[in-house]
């Protein structure tokens, strides 16, 4: 078969399905395509539950886009009906004996202000107690009241429901073979062709190759991770949100039990290098010793062992921020890759600039600094 469309998307995960609810939105004729049937968990969007908030604890150009992204979610859980976000504070630690963890706290505590909240600092023994924690003395805590959690499965299906009704096509089970760039862009598969006068490219772990091979030299590395769900054993244990920021790169995290009752989510921020395509071959078992470890030590209100193994994937960057750009000779392909497992929360301020960078307009905020760009001129 042959179809033609204005833009077709490529990609159904949350960052291609926000910018193809933002297309046909906008009015424009999009076709959405993803190589598996939607749903499903052998991207990044997979599982139910992502923590959110309004506050950036890291680079100062994500402020304006946590912010738009947090207020977008919440219009798309009134446009739809559909319950997307639920409140969970987030209980943020660090070791003072581990570099720079003051300064992080410290810049914590400055943007949940900046955000509009108000920050808790809190002893460790209050935080102990109040979490069913037991982090040592040399331990600080920050409580952010602005954070919550995503319902991820709900969020995808709502805006894929918003796409359809918008007159949006979808092409799941489709996967693209090959992408012939030019004034009409061609995508070719074993189902046929699809011809469009613009595309949007968020190939989540696959961006390596299939940039690569439109003369795209994007820097990242996929990576499988483990999600590792703990059965509750402390019955006074509350709703909160975690992140554990001793470490300067990876980290551990936590949600509550809103996927399984009675089971709290809690991993690691990091995995092992993986083919997407070959993922299942992966062997986790020391990232799971590690986070049986943290949990043993930290968490006595869960059991030691998960009661519950997942798995999904990230694309990480060298500086772990995020790639949205235009091909550099073909300005109607744009692309968004490389969130390095913390870019759900952000998807409807992303989706919404490749919406309209795909239309030949300049997104209403500034991603200037997450151009591919900046790894190139490092080197100049």
């Amino acid at each position: 078969m042959t179809l033609e469309c204005e833009v077709a998307v490529v990609g159904g995960g949350v960052m291609g399905l926000s910018a193809a609810h933002y297309l046909a939105a906008y009015g424009r004729d999009t076709v959405l395509m993803d190589q598996f049937p939607l749903p499903h968990t052998r991207g990044s969007s997979g599982g139910h539950t992502r923590i959110t908030r309004l506050a950036n604890y890291g680079d100062p150009a994500l402020t304006s886009i946590m912010k738009d992204s947090f207020d977008r979610w919440l219009q798309l859980e009134h446009q739809s009906g559909v319950n997307l976000f639920r409140p969970a504070p987030l209980l943020t630690v660090g070791s003072m004996s581990s570099e720079n963890t003051e300064n992080v706290l410290d810049n914590v505590m400055t943007s949940i202000h900046v955000s509009g909240s108000t920050p808790e600092a809190l002893d460790v023994d209050t935080a102990n107690q109040r979490f069913r924690t037991s982090f040592p003395d040399n331990y600080k805590a920050v409580v952010d009241p602005s954070a919550g959690v995503l319902m991820a499965d709900k969020c995808l299906k709502t805006l894929q429901n918003l796409f359809l009704n918008n007159g949006g096509r979808v092409l799941d089970g489709w996967p693209v073979t090959s992408i012939t760039p030019g004034e009409t862009v061609e995508l070719r598969g074993s189902k046929g062709r699809v011809r469009a006068k613009a595309a949007v490219l968020c190939p989540g772990p696959w961006a390596g190759p299939l940039l690569g091979r439109l003369g795209v030299q994007i820097p990242v590395r996929a990576e499988k991770i483990g999600i590792y769900y703990w059965k509750v054993r402390d019955p006074k244990t509350p709703v909160f949100t975690f992140i554990d920021l001793s470490r300067s790169e990876n980290h551990f995290y936590a949600l509550p039990d809103y996927e399984y009752p009675g089971y709290m989510k809690l991993c690691y921020h990091a995995g092992l290098r993986a083919d997407p395509d070959e993922r299942d071959k992966v062997n986790m078992s020391t990232v799971q010793r590690r986070t049986e470890d943290y949990v043993k030590r930290f968490f006595p209100c869960l059991e030691p062992k998960p009661s519950v193994v997942e798995s999904c994937m990230y694309t990480i960057t060298p500086d772990n921020n995020f790639v949205l750009d235009r091909h550099p000779k073909y300005h109607n392909l744009v692309f968004g890759a490389g969130f390095s497992g913390t870019g759900f929360k952000i998807a409807p301020a992303c989706g919404e600039a490749l919406a309209k960078m795909a239309m030949g307009l300049q997104p209403p905020l500034d991603f200037s600094s997450f151009t591919l760009g900046r790894f190139y001129r490092s080197k100049m």
